[in-house]
């Protein structure tokens, strides 16, 4: 069941490569808060002891927001945040294009939801495909995405 004033997290689909999310909420009073909604070494093959980096292959989102906005976000080092999208008022969209995670070195590969000014009768819907990166590098020249993810496959 849903809860008011709370952003619900669901888990659609858990590859070795990929990751579907649905992320809800509605609102009945003023909110503005940070929500962790996704944490990458919770997922499939996902390593506890290294960064598992998530970035997004296709969003789908829908928003009825009267004067705040959403904003989702990759979480990097310290609050040095990035965001993905950023929504509000009444707008629906779509996106098959790769989004390379962002968040400030070192990336965790976790995903932030930033709510701010949502108020009665405000909701929003999410659907976003975040890839699994078996390898990539910082501007700094650190390799990322090596060895987090114990999967069998070979990742992109």
């Amino acid at each position: 069941m849903s809860t008011v004033n709370v952003p619900e997290v669901f888990i659609l689909d858990d590859t070795d490569k990929q990751t579907v999310v649905k992320i809800t909420g509605f609102y009945n009073t003023a909110t503005t808060q940070n929500t962790q909604v996704v944490t990458a070494n919770t997922l499939k093959g996902a390593s506890n002891t290294l960064p598992c980096i998530l970035s997004i292959g296709a969003m789908e989102y829908s928003t009825s927001i009267a004067n705040g906005f959403i904003a989702l976000e990759f979480i990097g080092s310290g609050s040095a945040n990035s965001n993905a999208l950023l929504a509000g008022r009444a707008n629906d969209g779509a996106w098959n294009r790769y989004i390379p995670n962002s968040g400030a070195a070192p990336t965790t590969g976790n995903l932030n939801l930033f709510q701010s000014g949502l108020g009665a009768g405000d909701s929003f819907s999410i659907i976003v495909t975040l890839i699994k990166e078996f390898q990539g590098t910082y501007w700094t020249g650190t390799n990322y995405g090596a060895g987090a993810w114990t999967a069998a496959e070979t990742g992109y």
